[in-house]
């Protein structure tokens, strides 16, 4: 049966526009077949009703004119409605909407004829979907071509159809979500789910929907700040699946969003502790990064520090594991130091000993934060941490050098997105600018430059470049950098400056 709680809501949606004028779909009424079809349940029109269902099997002959004979037969029907509303009449009505594409139409009146005649139910099913499937085909068709309104509309008309399929309204949250429309896109991830969710209960099929869907609401949620909506969402979908460490590490998050750190630190050193008893060289890497940041986020740094190596082990250009191993090497030198500091005098064998851990960290630290700068020598955050690391073992001339590499830079460039895909790759990321000081202090001259971007394999090994125009930004001002390889294998990236 069609469930209720979207059906009330097509209803009020149809009535409203049929008060103005209908809602007109032309792929709807183009999918319509070509011969007319008899119900398939116990319908007997007659009178009125019968008249118009023989101007609707004339509708459907090539030397009629169709819109003609439409119109005469809806126009019979509700005559014959309103002298006797019965099953018959209000399923062939919507049998007449459907050939004029009437969208609003066809979703009050079959839940009418249904209501009133159960056996139309498997036909008034079948009606409905292959409808939907027929808009839902010429949505992803404009999808395609890059009409994202058009599309939207398409799935929308087809959601009115038919909702007992996820698939419609889960691209609907997909569109909505990719134009950064993330209200909208949270409603549809929502609808798509719970309509999973149930239709999942006979359906083993649709279970990777209704993850996929809960994923999707979760993360719509984060995106809004609404981190205490998020993690019921989150908590059922460990339900569903216990051991995903995606869902554990995200439903970590919210916890911290809405103020639960301890929550958030149980969960993420329950997974710390499962997932150490596990051969790190048995796990892929996104579970390795995910172990990383969950004994991160626990304040188990050295376990942190070799999840993050393992992963540069397997691929030295892997920015956001070499970026998260040279701060888990920070917090294992910045905390140890301190320790050893405060047992001074008090202890001096372990602050000895504190000391030594607090200079491997260090030292561990100008390694990550050099291949960093090999990855992006115009980001603030390599120098800073390199000046940290220095500063740290007392390297006063080293952290000068440092420090005069950040004044320098006419712009910080940070990149906020790496979406790697089969056959090519896209970075996406911004250049802000800033006020370029030479050692002593002078301000120096802003001028343009190209960034030459290489994109690379696991090993290191270009696949593609290309090189993008840097103007002189003015200070705190953004300027936008998109650029894409194409090449197979693209796993990571790097750049630098044009000489």
């Amino acid at each position: 049966m069609k469930r209720l709680w979207i059906g009330v809501l097509a209803l009020a949606a149809a009535g409203t526009a049929r008060a103005q004028e209908p809602i007109i779909n032309a792929k709807l009424a183009e999918s319509q077949p070509e011969k007319f079809q008899v119900a398939f349940c116990n319908l007997k029109p007659d009178g009125k009703v019968k008249k118009g269902v023989d101007a609707l099997k004339k509708a459907h002959e090539p030397k009629e004119d169709r819109a003609e004979k439409l119109a005469e037969a809806k126009t019979q029907i509700l005559e014959g409605l309103a002298e006797k509303p019965d099953a018959a009449g209000w399923y062939y009505l919507g049998r007449v909407y459907l050939m004029q594409g009437d969208v609003g139409g066809v979703d009050s009146v079959f839940d009418k004829a249904l209501a009133l005649e159960e056996s139309c139910e498997i036909d008034i099913n079948q009606q409905r979907q292959n409808s939907w499937a027929a808009l839902a085909n010429a949505g992803l068709e404009l999808q395609r071509g890059g009409d994202v309104e058009g599309a939207i509309t398409m799935f929308r008309d087809a959601s009115r159809l038919f909702d007992q399929l996820p698939h419609v309204v889960a691209n609907m949250g997909v569109l909505f979500a990719n134009s950064s429309r993330d209200d909208s896109a949270a409603v549809y991830f929502k609808q798509a789910m719970d309509i999973a969710t149930m239709a999942a209960e006979s359906d083993s099929s649709l279970i990777s929907d209704r993850n996929n869907n809960a994923l999707n609401l979760a993360l719509m949620y984060q995106r809004l700040g609404k981190h205490a909506e998020a993690i019921p969402v989150l908590q059922q979908y460990l339900v569903w699946d216990p051991t995903n460490l995606d869902a554990r590490k995200a439903l970590a998050q919210s916890f911290r969003g809405a103020g639960m750190a301890d929550s958030a630190d149980a969960l993420d050193n329950a997974m710390v502790q499962e997932l150490a008893k596990q051969d790190l060289d048995s796990l892929d890497t996104s579970d390795i990064m995910n172990i990383g940041v969950a004994a991160f986020n626990g304040k188990q740094y050295p376990q942190a520090a070799e999840a993050f190596a393992k992963v540069v082990s397997r691929n030295p250009f892997n920015r956001d594991a070499v970026y998260n191993l040279a701060n888990a090497y920070l917090a294992i030198g910045t905390d140890n130091k301190a320790l050893a500091d405060s047992l001074e005098g008090k202890d001096d064998a372990k602050a000895a000993q504190l000391k030594k851990a607090a200079d491997a960290g260090f030292t561990k630290l100008i390694e990550a934060g050099t291949q960093l700068e090999k990855i992006e020598p115009m980001n603030e955050d390599v120098y800073r941490l390199l000046g940290q690391a220095h500063r740290g073992l007392g390297q006063t001339e080293e952290v000068l050098k440092a420090a005069e590499k950040l004044v320098g830079l006419p712009v910080n460039i940070e990149m906020q997105s790496f979406q790697p895909g089969r056959n090519s790759a896209k970075l996406i990321g911004t250049a802000t600018g800033r006020t370029p000081m030479d050692a002593s202090g002078t301000e120096l001259e802003k001028k343009p430059f190209g960034l030459v971007v290489e994109f690379v394999d696991a090993s290191g090994q270009i696949i593609d470049m290309k090189e993008v125009q840097i103007p002189a930004v003015e200070t705190g001002a953004p300027h936008e950098i998109t650029i894409e390889g194409k090449g197979a294998n693209i796993t990571a990236w790097r750049y630098h400056k044009k000489s």
